[in-house]
């Protein structure tokens, strides 16, 4: 069967088919070594209005579809990526040039045991997915259940997508020349450089496996390579202990298990194993780490919408409190200031910053809060909510 369409271009009528047509030359089931590239031939589309390619594979790849007006110069390429972590939907393309090709590249690192790519021509409705799905990033389908979008992050239903919520603050910050960073640990921060495993010990004994307090940890963050990574390590009190993966950084660690207690009984450190730099706490009884320091992967940005700050003076007083965002590049090896509020304490002691256009945080960036005073004794409290972002191409 086919449709009669009128063509207003030449006021004559075009006949497309309605069926699917399974095109033998732009589909393969041939695997492709690692590095490898599979190129079809160009074809002749003209006689249908959309495609639709399908891919089924065990290696990461990226999938590609040409289009040409004489089946040689390409004029336009579209770029679809292929994780095999993620949801994998069809495709669909409309056709805007009389030729199209598709290419599949194995760029994965080992070369594929399986590969069933075909490609069907005729002409398609948009794509659907289930109302109660989880949304891929590369969907070509239309959302159209109610959705909030934060909400759906927040419970999963969207790939590639994270809410970091960081809160932390600096009891005591003090008239020193060096600001200090808005963490539970208080006094200067450095963002690592060269990645180290991590020694963790408790101020109490009551922090052991088995026991009362904090059984075991997790640890979010990034290796080496700057690629998120997570950690369970069993605690041993007052002892030390290390981790088995290197780190360069800490962006939450949180109490796994707990005993009758219900929390951490001490103070759990977190520390560099080389060198020493104090890279996180769990203050007592707080399950949490409190730190305003994010550190953004290699295969991400991020972008925050909203900045709490508040502040207070024990034992009275109302000093002017400096807050500055910091974001440390380690491909330039340099911190930028890329935030700057003054407060005086005694006209204010909480502010809400929400900016019409949200700070952006580029891959590998390190963004983290300071705290300076005129006089001592300050706490500061704060809080910033942000969203990571996966880049579409990252396995």
């Amino acid at each position: 069967m086919s449709r009669r369409q009128l063509d207003p271009g030449t006021l004559l009528y075009r006949f497309y088919p309605l069926t699917n047509t399974v095109a033998d030359r732009l589909s393969t089931s041939t695997p492709l070594d690692d590095g490898s590239t599979w190129t079809s031939d160009w074809v002749d589309v003209s006689a249908y209005s959309s495609l639709v390619i399908s891919v089924k594979t065990d290696q990461d790849g990226i999938n590609y579809i040409d289009f040409s007006p004489d089946g040689s110069n390409v004029d336009s390429t579209l770029t679809r990526y292929y994780n095999t972590g993620e949801i994998t939907p069809p495709h669909r393309f409309t056709i805007t040039r009389q030729y199209a090709r598709v290419r599949f590249t194995n760029d994965s690192g080992s070369n594929q045991t399986v590969l069933r790519l075909q490609t069907l021509l005729g002409e398609h409705a948009a794509l659907n997915a289930p109302v109660d799905g989880t949304v891929a990033r590369d969907f070509d389908a239309v959302i159209t259940r109610p959705t909030q979008f934060y909400h759906e992050v927040g419970i999963g239903l969207r790939q590639g997508i994270q809410i970091w919520n960081k809160f932390g603050y600096n009891p005591d910050v003090d008239t020193t020349t060096d600001p200090e960073v808005i963490a539970a640990f208080g006094g200067t921060y450095t963002p690592p450089t060269a990645a180290s495993t991590l020694t963790i010990a408790s101020s109490s004994t009551a922090d052991d496996n088995g026991s009362t307090g904090a059984n075991s940890i997790v640890i979010y963050g990034i290796d080496g390579n700057r690629d998120n990574q997570i950690e369970q390590v069993n605690l041993d009190g007052t002892n030390n202990v290390v981790t088995t993966t290197e780190w360069l950084g800490i962006n939450r660690a949180a109490v796994a298990l707990a005993g009758s207690g219900l929390n951490n009984a001490g103070t759990i450190t977190i520390t560099a194993t080389t060198g020493g730099a104090t890279l996180a706490t769990i203050p007592a009884n707080q399950g949490t780490t409190q730190q305003c320091i994010y550190h953004t992967p290699r295969d991400a940005a991020a972008m925050a919408e909203e900045l709490q700050i508040n502040f207070n003076k024990s034992g009275g007083g109302t000093p002017t409190v400096t807050i500055k965002g910091i974001s440390f590049s380690p491909v330039s090896n340099c911190n930028y200031e890329v935030f700057r509020y003054i407060a005086d304490t005694s006209l204010e002691n909480s502010v809400i910053i929400a900016p019409k256009i949200p700070f952006v945080f580029a891959e590998q960036d390190v963004f983290y809060l300071t705290a300076e005073t005129t006089a001592n004794n300050t706490q500061v409290n704060a809080r910033f909510s942000l969203v990571e972002y996966k880049k579409p191409d990252a396995e």
